[in-house]
C-alpha cells in the first residue's frame, strides 16, 4: 500500500501556506505578477491570475468521508514517544496518527506544559496554507523549541507557550506534513471534507489518546489559512453537538473554551480593503517602518478602487455564492497590484513590511531552509518513528492547487460561521494580528470584525482601542499594541507593534504575555 507524505508551511497563517484565488482567467498584469511566487509562515500566499474568465462550476467532493474508523476503535492509531533529541522541549512529548477513514490519517506532536500539565490547558494549532504544515508554528514561532540556523539540531524556546499550556500541533488535512494518504484521491480539498476528518480526529484523540486531558479547557488557534479552517470546523463541531442533543444521546467532545485567530484569513475583501491603511498610512510606532511604503500614486489608484471592492464584497457576503465570491476576490485582489510590484523587486516583504525580500521568489525562505533541512535528516526520522524514505517538504502543492482550483472555499468568507460561533456557544473568540503584516493586515481584521453579524456588534464598534502592556525579559513595560473587546471578552481584538504575520517569532514576550493571560482570562488594556 502506497502512503503519501508530504510536508507543508503556512499562510498566515497564514505560517506558512500558499492561498491562491480559484478559477481565474490570466491577464497581462496577473501573468507579469504570477512570475513571483511568495511563501507565507504557514504555506504559501500565492496571488492567481486576476482575468474575469472562470470555471463557473468547481470539482464536487463527494462523500464527506469515505470508510469512516469507529471512533470507540483503537485499531488505526500509531503512537511514537520522542525525546530531546528531537526536540529540546523541556517537557514529556509524543508524535503519532490517527487514522479518521480507512484512507487518511493526521499526525500530531504533543508537548505537554513545562508548569502543571495536570491542570493547565491545552492548546491545538493549525497552521494554513492551504496545505502547510503546523509543524512551521511548533518550529519556528510557539512550540518549545526552534530548529537552530543551521537547520540540524534544535533549541530551547524559554518563551513557548508550553510555558503555561500543553499543547499539540496538527498536520492537517490529510496528505499534509507527516499526515498521510493513501493515495491522492483522498486528498480532502474543501473545508466540509477537512472539518469532518477533523472532528473525528478530535474525539479519536480524546478518546484513545490523551482521555486524562479531555476534562482539560481546550483552546483552538489558528494562523492564516487557519482563519478558514478552525470557524469551519468548529461550526461542524457545533452541529454534529446540537444533533445528537436533539436525539438524546451524550455529547462525546470536549469543551472548546476559546477560538484564537492569529493574523488569520477570515473575509479577503475587507482584508484587501484594509490594505490601503497598512500600506498608505504612516504609523511607524505600530509597523516599525519609517516612511510610506506605496507613493502617492499608488495610494491614490489603491483608494479609488475601495468602492467597487465593497460593493461586490458586501454582494458576495449576501449571496455566499462562489461564481460571486469569486468575482469579488479578483476585483479586491487587484488592489494590491502596487504592493506585489515591490514584492517582486525584493523590496518588500509582504510577510513583514519591516523587511525587503531578497530571494525573491521565497520571503519567508530562511524559515522553510531551516525546517526542511532539519526534518530531512535520517536520525531525525528515526527519532520520529518514520520510514527512511520519507521526504520532507514544505507544503503539499497538491493539495493547495485542489483547494484553489476544484472549489470555492479560498474566496468564501466565513463571517456567517463567525456569527454562529459568537452567537450559539459559550466560545471566547480572539482575534490578533501584526501590524507590520501586510497580506493579512490588522485594518482587515478590524474591518470584517466590524461587520460580522452578533449581539456584540454595536458594543465592539463603539469600543475605544485602549494600549495594551507586557513585561520584558528584564521587567521593562511596553506597549505591546492596541486592543478592544465587547461583551465581557465575548469577541476580543489585539494588535501587535512591529511584528509580522508570524508574530510569535516576530515579538516572543508579548506573544507569550497575550495567549496567557488570554487562556487565563486576565487579558485587557493597560491600566
Amino acid at each position: 500500500m502506497k502512503v503519501s507524505i508530504a510536508i507543508a508551511g503556512l499562510i498566515a497563517s497564514p505560517a506558512l501556506c500558499y492561498l491562491r484565488l480559484p478559477h481565474r482567467g490570466q491577464s497581462a498584469a496577473s501573468i507579469r505578477r504570477n512570475e513571483f511566487t511568495i511563501r507565507s509562515s504557514a504555506g504559501y500566499l500565492a496571488q492567481k491570475p486576476l482575468g474575469f474568465e472562470y470555471t463557473p462550476i468547481p470539482k464536487s467532493q463527494t462523500p464527506l468521508t469515505s470508510d469512516p474508523f469507529p471512533i470507540d476503535d483503537p485499531k488505526g492509531i500509531r503512537i511514537h514517544p520522542v525525546d530531546e533529541r528531537a526536540c529540546k522541549s523541556g517537557s514529556r512529548q509524543l508524535t503519532g496518527h490517527i487514522n479518521v477513514t480507512q484512507h487518511k490519517s493526521l499526525f500530531f506532536w504533543f508537548h505537554e506544559s513545562r508548569r502543571d500539565p495536570k491542570n493547565d490547558p491545552l492548546i491545538i494549532w493549525l497552521n494554513g496554507g492551504p496545505g502547510a504544515s503546523s509543524l512551521m508554528g511548533g518550529f519556528t514561532e510557539l512550540g518549545p523549541c526552534m530548529i537552530d540556523d543551521e537547520g540540524k539540531s534544535t533549541v530551547y524556546n524559554k518563551h513557548g507557550w508550553s510555558n503555561f499550556a500543553n499543547i499539540i500541533f496538527v498536520d492537517q488535512p490529510a496528505g499534509v506534513g507527516f499526515s498521510a494518504v493513501t493515495d491522492d484521491s483522498y486528498l480532502p480539498y474543501t473545508a466540509q471534507v477537512a472539518s469532518t476528518d477533523f472532528s473525528v480526529f478530535i474525539r479519536r484523540l480524546f478518546k484513545h489518546v490523551i482521555p486524562e486531558f479531555a476534562s482539560h479547557k481546550i483552546h483552538f488557534m489558528g494562523e492564516s489559512f487557519g482563519g478558514v479552517y478552525f470557524p469551519s470546523i468548529l461550526t461542524k463541531i457545533l452541529d454534529q453537538q446540537q444533533s445528537l442533543s436533539e436525539l438524546g444521546l451524550p455529547d462525546p467532545f470536549p469543551k472548546i473554551e476559546s477560538l484564537v485567530l492569529a493574523d488569520a484569513l477570515v473575509d479577503w475583501a475587507t482584508n484587501m480593503i484594509g490594505s490601503y491603511r497598512t500600506a498608505c498610512v504612516q504609523r511607524p510606532d505600530e509597523t516599525g517602518v519609517e516612511g510610506q511604503v506605496l507613493n502617492k500614486t499608488a495610494c491614490e489608484v489603491l483608494s479609488a478602487a475601495i468602492p467597487d471592492c465593497e460593493k461586490l464584497g458586501s454582494e458576495c457576503r449576501l449571496s455566499m455564492d462562489g461564481p460571486t465570491c469569486q468575482a469579488a476576490a479578483m476585483v479586491c485582489d487587484s488592489m494590491g497590484e502596487s504592493f506585489w510590484d515591490l514584492a517582486r523587486a525584493g523590496e518588500r516583504n509582504p510577510y513583514d513590511m519591516r523587511g525587503d525580500c531578497p530571494d525573491r521568489d521565497i520571503c519567508l525562505g530562511y524559515f522553510e531552509k531551516r525546517m526542511t533541512k532539519y526534518f530531512n535528516q535520517p536520525r531525525v526520522l528515526e527519532l520520529l518513528g518514520l520510514p527512511d524514505t520519507t521526504v520532507y517538504h514544505d507544503i503539499n502543492n497538491e493539495v493547495n492547487r485542489r483547494w484553489s482550483e476544484w472549489a470555492y472555499d479560498s474566496v468564501l468568507p466565513v463571517l456567517n460561521r463567525m456569527t454562529q460561533i459568537l452567537e450559539e456557544s459559550d466560545v471566547r473568540v480572539l482575534v490578533y494580528n501584526g501590524n507590520s503584516d501586510w497580506i493579512i493586515n490588522t485594518a482587515g481584521a478590524l474591518g470584517w470584525m466590524d461587520i460580522v453579524r452578533w449581539k456584540g456588534n454595536g458594543e465592539f464598534r463603539a469600543a475605544d482601542l485602549q494600549p495594551w502592556e507586557y513585561t520584558d525579559d528584564d521587567g521593562k513595560k511596553h506597549r505591546g499594541g492596541m486592543t478592544k473587546q465587547a461583551k465581557n471578552g465575548k469577541l476580543t481584538f489585539a494588535s501587535i507593534d512591529k511584528a509580522g504575520h508570524m508574530a510569535p517569532h516576530d515579538q516572543p514576550v508579548a506573544l507569550e504575555t497575550l495567549v496567557q493571560s488570554w487562556v487565563e482570562k486576565t487579558f485587557g488594556p493597560s491600566r
